[in-house]
Order: structure tokens, then C-alpha cells, then sequence
């Protein structure tokens, strides 16, 4: 993943979250995320920590966080998030995957919208899995291949070529349940209303009907 790819968008990034949907997005696969990314103990590894939309919920959780991503500019918001809540943070400004022989050993490992820009996630996941203590877990949210929301960057990269989406690969359920990373996998779901929904009420409503497919998936192997 070329290093300045997500580093023109960093200043307006968080703008999504201030939508009225993107807000509605955000919550529910929080939601899953939550139920699913239960470290065995206190010293975790964040992957692609962006601008910290993640890292400031866990450093409020107590936990020991150890921060990756490849963007500068990015983690350069997350920190300034942290240390205005005066938390503190192990910042990495790394390819994750020039760097696992300087990664630590985790009770825990998350990665929310990261690895749909991660070549070789199979390769790359079943090395983080060596670094996972007993009983630990590895979860990682990525947007569902095949689904209305994959369809929709898509389209955006296709009309704009700059697109950072015109770098994203999105894996199906069945693609992920293939990979050979270790331990026991379970896999969350969530994301059930399109990107164009037409209001805030209708969103709500298809993600407690849950009738179509999902365009959210959290993927979680368990270190037994």
C-alpha cells in the first residue's frame, strides 16, 4: 500500500463520522465490534489506527495500546486525540508488514478498516496470530465483498481513479472463512442498510430486520 495514499484525506476524514448515516454506520459496527474483540488481558495492538476513531475508545477502556498505521498525517490526529485526553500511546508509523519482527506479544489484536487495503491478508494475518498470547484474540472489521457498500466504493474508484477505494480488495464471508490464520473463527455481521438509505428511521429499521446481506464483517480467531 503506497505510504501517502490515505494521507490527502486525512484532514477531512472525520467528517463521515459527523454525518447523519455515517453516524448510524459507525454505531453498529461498534456495536459488533464490542461483542466480539474481548482481549485475554490489558496489552493490545492496533492496526491501522487512522485518525484514532478506535484508539481514543480503547485508551478510555484502560488498555495498553500499541498503534500502527502507515499514514502519517492519519496517526498524526489520532495522537493528537490521545494526548488531549491525556492518554498514552505506543505510536508505530509502519507497514504493518514490514514490521512484525519488532511486534511484542498481545493478549489482543484489532484492525477496523484495514485490511481491505493489506496485500496477502491471509499470509499477513496468520503471522499476527503467532504474536496473539493464550486465549487472545485477533479481530478485524472489513467491508463484506459482494455487497451494496463494496459496490458503492467501487464505483468511486472506477469514477475517481485518485480514489483511495481504487487500492481496496473486499472479501466475502466465504473468501475470509478460507483462510488458514489459526484458532477458532467466529464472524459478526452487521451494516444492513445501503449507503444511499433514504433516512436515518429506514436505516434503523433494515439493521433490526436484518433481512438482506450484510456489508459489515468482524472477524475474530481465538487462540485456544
Amino acid at each position: 500500500m503506497p505510504i501517502e495514499l490515505f494521507d490527502p484525506i486525512a484532514e477531512d476524514y472525520d467528517n463521515w463520522y459527523e454525518t447523519e448515516i455515517g453516524r448510524i454506520a459507525d454505531q453498529v459496527e461498534r456495536d459488533l465490534v464490542v461483542q466480539l474483540f474481548q482481549p485475554s488481558g490489558l496489552k493490545i495492538l492496533e492496526i491501522g489506527c487512522g485518525t484514532g476513531q478506535y484508539t481514543t475508545t480503547l485508551a478510555k477502556q484502560g488498555y495498553q495500546i500499541t498503534a500502527v498505521d502507515i499514514s502519517e498525517k492519519m496517526m498524526a490526529r489520532a495522537r493528537e486525540k490521545i494526548a488531549n485526553l491525556g492518554y498514552s500511546v505506543k505510536w508505530l508509523n509502519a507497514d504493518i508488514t514490514q514490521i512484525m519482527d519488532q511486534l511484542e506479544q498481545y493478549h489482543g489484536i484489532l484492525s477496523m478498516s484495514a485490511f481491505e487495503f493489506i496485500p496477502n491478508p491471509e499470509e499477513i494475518l496468520a503471522r499476527l496470530f503467532e504474536h496473539i498470547e493464550p486465549k487472545g484474540c485477533l479481530v478485524i472489521g472489513v467491508i463484506a465483498g459482494e455487497s451494496p457498500w463494496s459496490e458503492f466504493y467501487g464505483r468511486k474508484a472506477n469514477t475517481k481513479p485518485e480514489s483511495v477505494f481504487a487500492h481496496a480488495r473486499f472479501y466475502t464471508e466465504f473468501e475470509i472463512r478460507q483462510w488458514e490464520v489459526g484458532g477458532r473463527l467466529k464472524i459478526g455481521k452487521a451494516l444492513y442498510f445501503p449507503p444511499e438509505v433514504s433516512s436515518v428511521d429506514r436505516a434503523l429499521t433494515l439493521e433490526k430486520q436484518k433481512n438482506t446481506n450484510p456489508n459489515f464483517l468482524v472477524a475474530k480467531w481465538v487462540k485456544e
